[in-house]
């Protein structure tokens, strides 16, 4: 709203106002016209109002003081007279004749008021009339002010005299309570008089019974003052004992004193060696406090150093594992495609290896035919996951070759593996499991096989490492791979 406020001047103070609005700046400036409060007629700046208040003739408490002053002490007023049933009755014919004149003049003001009101709505257009209208208006409006005020001086004169009226009747009133009063007065005054009478009587009566006790308490008195001495005999000897016992209690109070202020010092000696044990205490909790963080620390590292270590190890020894592959690869022929007879040496010891940081046992790598696709068999001895401690499993691990370029892919690659029998019969029974695999393209990273995946075999330890499989800690896997081969799988 504040952003549509536009600057206008003051008709009052000739300002130019740009941070209020003109209704706003209306209510607060110094230089507007107000109408007397008192009715008065005259239009005061509001700074001068409160001069012009002070000073108003028609300012109802001043004019009010002044017409009560002019009363008359006696309590009449010349206007008004009382009858003999003690009302008030109005004896000015010309003051009620006012009253009528002054309503019948109120009418025709208010009348005239509204035509004028009518005559500014129809000529709001015609600035120069409007202006004389609103004039005649204000003159009309003052009249009509003034008028009614001379109505409300009226009806004031009128409540005054009503309200002496009522004065006069009630001590006309209360004057004929009192008569009424003073006649009970003087009956219950005989009543009180025969009272007093008997009082009399009986006074006589009790004057007789005090000489009586007059006596008796002159005995009574006399045996008080015997009474009196003893008590004060055996205050005395009281007293005495009282200031024996005094003494002997303050000598105690010094005695007891002087132990209460050893017990003080002594508990001051004990609250300081409390405080330095304190002290002491503190700052072996903070010294327990940075060992023992100090340990956590050393733990921590100590963890991730194991941590590191286990890891170091199991890299180790996957080395070792790749050395001696890369061994075999060294003496055996390169150029072996569709069939793999992998020797694996020192089962056992890959087996605990395995065991203790998972490595993988890599076969020689082959190709799947000539110029074909180039593998090589993954065989986690240990097994994986739930797995782990009772199977062995194997799978086929499709690798770059350079031969890729010439071949379909995806690949889907088929063959069986055989753990063969190593026994000296003619009837030898391997244990022959199917494989398969499908790969979008060759790759050097080993993906760990998943269990839901059909691309790993199942080679159980209790048959892996029985003695017509293993035998001199060696054993021997036949992997032979081919486009049409057919399923001759070894059940458990």
């Amino acid at each position: 709203m504040s952003n549509n406020r536009r600057p206008f001047t003051c008709y009052f103070c000739n300002e130019l106002i740009k941070t209020e609005t003109e209704m706003g700046h209306s209510t607060l400036c110094s230089k507007v016209l107000i109408p007397c409060p008192f009715k008065c007629g005259s239009y005061i700046q509001r700074a001068d109002l409160a001069k012009h208040k002070a000073e108003c003739n028609n300012n109802f408490r001043k004019s009010a003081n002044l017409d009560v002053d002019k009363v008359p002490s006696n309590g009449t007023f010349n206007a008004y007279s009382l009858d003999r049933n003690g009302k008030t009755t109005l004896n000015h014919p010309k003051l009620q004749e006012e009253i009528v004149k002054l309503h019948k003049r109120f009418s025709s003001l208010e009348t005239k008021v509204a035509s004028l009101n009518q005559t500014q709505a129809n000529a709001s257009l015609n600035s120069a009339t409007t202006a004389s209208a609103l004039g005649n208006i204000e003159d009309m409006r003052s009249t009509l002010k003034q008028h009614s005020l001379s109505i409300q001086k009226a009806n004031y004169f009128n409540g005054f005299i009503s309200e002496w009226k009522k004065n006069v009747d009630s001590q006309i009133t209360a004057l004929k309570s009192s008569l009424s009063s003073a006649d009970t007065l003087k009956t219950e005054s005989a009543k009180k008089w025969e009272f007093v009478q008997e009082k009399l009587i009986h006074l006589q009566n009790l004057q007789m019974d005090l000489s009586l006790l007059k006596q008796t308490l002159f005995k009574d008195s006399s045996h008080f003052r015997k009474t009196q001495m003893d008590f004060a005999t055996n205050l005395e000897d009281i007293r005495a004992t009282f200031n024996q016992q005094i003494a002997s209690f303050e000598n105690m109070w010094h005695q007891q004193t002087s132990v209460i202020q050893e017990a003080i010092r002594n508990i001051s000696d004990v609250r300081q060696a409390i405080d330095e044990q304190k002290a002491k205490y503190a700052a072996l909790v903070f010294e327990l406090r940075t060992v023992s963080q100090i340990s956590s620390e050393a733990s921590q590292k100590i963890e991730i150093m194991e941590r590191d270590f286990g890891k170091v190890q199991q890299e180790l020894n996957q080395m070792k594992v790749n050395v001696e592959i890369l061994e075999d690869l060294g003496s055996s022929d390169s150029s072996t495609y569709q069939r793999l007879v992998w020797r694996i040496t020192e089962v056992e010891s890959k087996l605990q290896k395995a065991k203790e940081s998972d490595i993988v046992l890599k076969s020689p790598i082959f190709y799947t035919h000539r110029y074909g696709y180039k593998i090589r068999i993954l065989l986690y001895i240990n097994g994986l996951n739930k797995w782990k401690g009772r199977y062995a499993l194997a799978c086929i691990h499709v690798l770059k070759g350079k031969y890729d370029p010439l071949l379909a892919w995806p690949c889907i690659i088929e063959g069986q593996i055989s753990l063969r029998d190593l026994t000296e019969t003619s009837q030898k029974k391997d244990f022959i499991k199917f494989i398969k695999t499908k790969r979008p393209s060759g790759d050097e990273d080993e993906d760990e096989p998943q269990e839901s995946s059909p691309t790993y075999i199942f080679i159980p330890h209790s048959v892996m490492l029985k003695a017509n499989y293993t035998k001199n800690d060696t054993l021997f896997l036949d992997v032979n791979i081919s486009e049409n081969q057919t399923r001759h799988e070894t059940s458990l």
